[in-house]
């Protein structure tokens, strides 16, 4: 996403600021699924793995974070 991302804002600088919008955040934003990790997080609260859903929670928000900066840093090299 952080990839895509760039390489959406660095090369089409020009294609106007709700085709842009549509693209990051109705295009890319639809492959992402918060609801997903939601219920994840809340199936393993619910049957008492608090360790489960604290690594969930954890992990899942840092590796966003890194992946997503590692793919900008990649788009901007290409």
């Amino acid at each position: 996403m952080g990839l895509l991302f760039t390489l959406i804002l660095d090369r089409f600088n020009d294609i106007g600021q709700q085709l842009r919008a549509l693209l990051l955040i109705g295009f890319l934003g639809g492959y992402t699924t918060f609801s997903s990790f939601s219920i994840e997080t809340i199936n393993l609260y619910e049957s008492g793995d608090w360790l489960g859903a604290s690594l969930n929670i954890l992990l899942s928000i840092t590796m966003c974070i890194v992946l997503t900066w590692l793919g900008m840093v990649l788009g901007r090299q290409l």
